[in-house]
């Protein structure tokens, strides 16, 4: 279920994330990640500005966004994934099965690479730490739910080197 966004939350997601067009146009050429996935499964993206998460800090206190904070869903349908816009309300609340926590730097440059190849982009901004990245799932329910190949091509391996 996506909320609709009040005016004033709506022109904060567009500036951290733009127009959605250029999102599901990625998302529509990378289909194929996520042809696997379970109809509902979705991955979030929050800006770290607002947020409350910050590096090195544990996230079971936090206290939950009063919703000025966007969240860029990406909901699994039949043949790949939807984006879409709805308030942040705590980590606790996301409703998502992993969370991207990106920096400003991250966001800009997402945004940038649309037209390209961004989950390679995504990859590096992870590893160079812009990117922040929490699974709210066991492994084992990601593995069902067929998170397999759109984690390995994030370089994010969670079911080890033993299968």
């Amino acid at each position: 279920m996506q909320i609709e966004l009040e005016a004033d939350e709506l022109a904060t997601a567009e500036d951290c994330f733009g127009d959605l067009a250029p999102w599901q146009a990625m998302l529509d050429r990378c289909a194929v990640l996520f042809t696997d996935m379970d109809e509902g499964s979705s991955v979030g993206f929050v800006p770290r500005s607002g947020s409350g998460i910050q590096p090195g800090k544990h996230v079971a206190g936090l206290v939950d966004s009063h919703g000025d904070v966007p969240m860029m869903k990406w909901t699994a349908h039949g043949s790949g994934m939807n984006a879409g816009l709805m308030p942040y309300r705590g980590f606790q609340e996301a409703r998502v099965d992993l969370l991207f926590v990106a920096d400003d730097a991250a966001l800009e440059a997402m945004r940038a690479s649309l037209a390209g190849d961004s989950l390679s982009l995504i990859k590096r901004l992870i590893r160079q730490g812009h990117i922040m990245f929490f699974v709210l799932r066991t492994k084992f329910e990601l593995q069902d739910a067929g998170y397999e190949e759109f984690l390995d091509t994030l370089g994010l391996a969670f079911l080890g080197a033993c299968r």
